[in-house]
């Protein structure tokens, strides 16, 4: 640490730092176009132009880069020198030469750098007048905009999505005054965080295109600090809405989890909220009624059956609105649960108390910083931001070790990659943790692959291992611990969990409930079924059960905000607020608890989950605690997180784990030649799905096989095979794919869906002629 002298004033600098670094941190404004924190120094705008005058009078004052100076102690530092500003002054001329006169409409208005640079440093008026330079614009998909002619070739863009988020379909082409920033041809951008480009160019060249289709000046939008309903991970955001209408979201940074960026899910999933079919009136029996009548319905169905009635909340409904129908439940004895398929509860809850038995998840910030990961599953569609981190880790050196049954982008970055079958992910994992307690020579190619893996992980300073719950069992989840205890104090363990809330919910259900409930609704002892934010009837694995049992039912009672199969199929609809219309609270992967607030209110009335359940309590006559000391019951010294804070753990009782976790020799049972892979995309969520520009994006449906097996099979590319699950029968194009296990068919949730069969389920594959 030493101490610089910028503009007569000494200013603090850590060895390494530049001096524009240093300015910055120190409050002090050097104008620049091209630096970033994320990305770097780079020097190509010539903006941050200073003057450096050395101690030794003789050596002369000389103009330099601010971004490409180390700072140094023994040397004054001028922003304000006349030749700082004389070079600032050109630079702004000379980029303006070719920049179209469009600021009056230009969607970057309010938040384009250039032109706040222009009036900072540039000549208040035009000189040239000669004919300019132009450009064609090109079509990037739905996502992001182009306007190639706004260019300053900063290069932020290719260096934010080719160095740092390792995108390979973007890029500078031409020369010198001629550089072109995209594709080689048009089509959809194909990085999950395309996005970001939107906020990294300073000028507009790369802008948000949905949030072009209902434009509003920045300054007209209200935004309030959100948190991402997406997935678990709680990214920071920052919805912006005008006229009772959600027109965009952007990055709000965070320290330790997203800091300057989110994924395409995070910034575009939002078109849920606007989508045509989402709910907006109450209905009973199909009819149209008002709010007070359909929680008067509601009651009168509770009340008629009194302690036969359930409860199903969701990891995507807030903490607030789960913790609330739970304690409902329990005024009259009711099961609640917030999962609907029950692998997946058993799953969640391990993974939840398998972290509560550790030092707890490491942030993103800390994940960046490993030196050798383990990841059990496809991070890029269940948990895009970690898959970022490890992006990031993976630059910085790290080996990175990919255990998948289906697709995964990130196995390209990946030291090891093995394609594993679901029901050969026990074995696999441990006989991983056996040889991390006690190494042994290996007798296989695969076991020689997991023992190289092992000695990666434990020569290592900082290990990581993420299993994605979704694609995991509860034993699974549990080995996976086992093999972060045997690594050392020093192995850091975390869960792509599967929803927002996710941790909050598990903390609020039980293992044993889903089945118990689906079970009590099949004998009757529950005739009434509320549902907040869940969609038990489009499960992909039980939905058919669901389905039937639905029919046993005398009234299906659901709070939702998007037109889910489960709430098309409701007696009593109550549509609530989605996320950015409503406060609350969200437990991310961590264990940490934030807040976010409603950036602004539809002009439809749309209270939250736990204000419909509080009013139903009333029209019940029953005495709920508010929400604040029903939380507090529930979490021993909870406090609300504050909106914008950066949120602290939640406080909660440690739940025991009851997991048998030995795997005996061999492969897990499974009967049949073929068995299911969950194969998604990084759009994938029961929100986003509502999102017209994501689905845009949806990758062609097809059976995707290894191409070993479709030899054997005698299948080639594109011939058609009929695929057989417990609950239905679907015919698919063949798609050979590397990246496919053995015996394994990897589908989409949709498609497996309508199979009736979850991950690792047994399929029947069939050539059609």
């Amino acid at each position: 640490m030493g101490t610089i002298r910028i503009e007569n004033h000494e200013i603090p600098f850590r060895e390494g730092d530049n001096i524009l670094k240093t300015a910055l941190a120190a409050g002090m404004e050097i104008p620049y176009f091209c630096y970033h924190t994320a990305l770097g120094s780079l020097g190509a705008c010539r903006l941050c132009a200073v003057e450096i005058t050395p101690k030794d009078p003789g050596k002369a004052p000389q103009v330099v880069m601010a971004c490409l100076e180390p700072a140094r102690g023994g040397i004054e530092v001028s922003i304000s020198s006349a030749a700082a500003q004389q070079v600032r002054q050109k630079v702004i001329e000379f980029l303006m030469t070719n920049h179209p006169h469009d600021c009056p409409v230009c969607d970057e208005g309010g938040e384009c750098h250039l032109q706040e640079m222009t009036v900072a440093c540039g000549p208040p008026y035009r000189r040239y007048r000669g004919r300019k330079r132009t450009f064609t614009n090109q079509y990037l998909g739905p996502l992001v905009h182009h306007e190639m002619n706004r260019c300053i070739t900063c290069y932020r863009c290719t260096r934010f999505y080719q160095d740092y988020a390792l995108g390979d379909d973007l890029g500078a082409m031409r020369l010198r005054n001629e550089v072109y920033f995209g594709r080689f041809q048009d089509g959809p951008l194909a990085s999950p965080f395309a996005g970001n480009l939107v906020e990294i160019c300073p000028t507009g060249v790369f802008t948000d295109a949905v949030f072009r289709q209902h434009f509003a000046r920045v300054w007209d939008l209200k935004t309030a600090p959100s948190i991402c309903p997406h997935c678990s991970i709680g990214c920071n955001t920052l919805p912006g809405a005008r006229d009772g209408m959600l027109r965009r979201v952007r990055n709000r940074f965070h320290p330790d989890l997203n800091r300057w960026f989110i994924c395409d899910r995070g910034r575009y999933g939002h078109q849920y909220s606007e989508h045509p079919a989402r709910p907006l009136t109450s209905r009973v029996d199909g009819a149209k009624v008002s709010y007070r009548q359909a929680l008067a319905a509601a009651a009168e169905q509770i009340k008629a059956v009194g302690d036969k009635t359930g409860g199903l909340g969701s990891v995507r409904e807030d903490l607030e609105g789960n913790t609330l129908l739970r304690a409902l439940l329990n005024g009259f004895n009711g099961i609640f649960t917030a999962f609907s398929d029950p692998r997946l509860e058993a799953a969640t809850i391990t993974a939840v108390t398998a972290l509560q038995n550790t030092t707890g998840a490491p942030s993103l910030a800390e994940m960046e910083q490993a030196d050798a990961a383990l990841i059990v599953g496809d991070l890029t569609a269940h948990a895009p931001m970690i898959d970022l981190a490890l992006r990031q880790a993976y630059r910085s050196g790290a080996r990175l070790a990919v255990l998948h049954s289906g697709p995964t982008p990130l196995a390209r970055f990946a030291a090891t990659a093995l394609a594993i079958p679901p029901h050969e992910m026990s074995v696999c994992l441990s006989h991983l943790s056996e040889r991390a307690a006690a190494p042994s020579a290996a007798n296989s190619n695969q076991k020689e692959m997991l023992a190289n893996i092992v000695v990666s992980l434990t020569a290592s300073h900082r290990p990581l291992l993420i299993g994605v719950t979704e694609t995991l069992s509860a034993s699974q989840i549990a080995v996976l611990a086992q093999l972060a205890a045997a690594l050392g104090p020093g192995a850091r363990l975390a869960y792509a969990l599967p929803g927002a809330n996710a941790y909050g919910a598990a903390l609020l259900s039980q293992t044993g409930r889903a089945t118990a409930m689906l079970e009590a609704i099949e004998t009757g002892h529950i005739q009434n079924l509320i549902v907040a934010g869940n969609d038990p009837l489009g499960d992909t694995r039980l939905g058919a059960r669901w389905r039937a049992a639905r029919q046993r039912l005398d009234s299906l009672i659901v709070l939702d905000c998007v037109a889910t199969a489960t709430a098309e199929a409701a007696d009593i609809l109550i549509p609530v607020a989605a996320w950015a219309e409503r406060s609350g609270t969200f437990v991310n992967y961590e264990g940490r608890a934030q807040g976010f607030t409603h950036t602004f209110r539809r002009p439809e009335f749309l209270p939250s989950t736990a204000e419909v359940i509080a009013d139903l309590a009333r029209h019940l006559e029953l005495v709920l605690p508010d929400i604040a000391a029903a939380l507090g019951d529930t979490f021993p010294g909870y406090q609300a997180p504050v909106p914008g804070a950066p949120g602290s753990p939640l406080p909660a009782p440690a739940i025991p784990m009851h997991i048998d976790t030995t795997i005996h020799q061999g492969c897990e049972s499974h009967p049949g030649r073929w068995q299911a892979a969950l194969s998604t995309w990084y759009g994938d969520d029961p929100l986003a799905s509502f999102a017209p520009a994501l689905t845009e994006l949806v990758p062609a449906v097809a059976a995707l096989i290894s191409p070993a097996a479709a030899l054997n099979e005698g299948i080639k590319a594109g011939e058609r095979v009929r695929l057989q699950g417990p609950a239905g029968t679907v015919v698919l194009p063949v798609q050979p794919d590397n990246d496919v296990a053995a015996g394994t068919i990897a589908l989409t949730r949709a498609v497996l869906a309508q199979l009736g069969a979850g991950h690792g389920d047994p399929l029947e594959l069939e050539k059609v002629s």
